[in-house]
């Protein structure tokens, strides 16, 4: 820790870049077992899918009113709230997005393995990580201050 701040090199929202991966590997599993059983994990992957976009869309509503916050003395960019474009360091950048490419390619392959099953429920679960990423960025994404000339 220095005057300016925390160090360059310490990382902040750990929690939620832990519950990302958490939550992708919990995924992978949900999946590779809807895969190989589905008579089995059919439902499983319906009800897994269906908590985890519900939740993203809170999350993504979440870090919308910390973008509308945020905005009033800083000049927040949609990319920036959800995309991690310029408002994050790259590491977090790369295990965030990282991890709502993940999650997506697996819904993707695994619907495409069982098509026209339940699987296809697999698409909406990557909402959860898309929010969580949405939300590390409207608490500790580092945006410009407004200017004066910004409306």
């Amino acid at each position: 820790m220095n005057e300016d701040g925390p160090a360059p090199g310490v990382v902040k929202g750990k929690r939620l870049i832990a519950a990302a991966w958490q939550s992708t590997a919990f995924f992978l599993l949900v999946l590779l077992a809807g895969v190989i059983r589905l008579d089995l994990f059919g439902v499983v992957v319906v009800i897994v899918s269906v908590v985890m976009f519900s939740l993203g869309v809170l999350l993504l509503a979440l870090a919308f009113a910390l973008g509308i916050r945020r905005s009033r003395a800083e000049e927040v960019s949609v990319s920036g709230l959800f995309l991690l474009q310029g408002s994050s360091p790259s590491v977090v950048r790369k295990v965030l997005i990282g991890s709502v490419v993940t999650q997506l390619t697996a819904a993707l392959v695994a619907s495409g393995l069982r098509i026209y099953t339940e699987m296809a429920f697999a698409i909406l679960a990557p909402t959860f990580v898309f929010g969580l990423a949405s939300v590390w960025a409207g608490r500790y994404g580092s945006f410009p201050p407004r200017t004066s000339d910004s409306v």
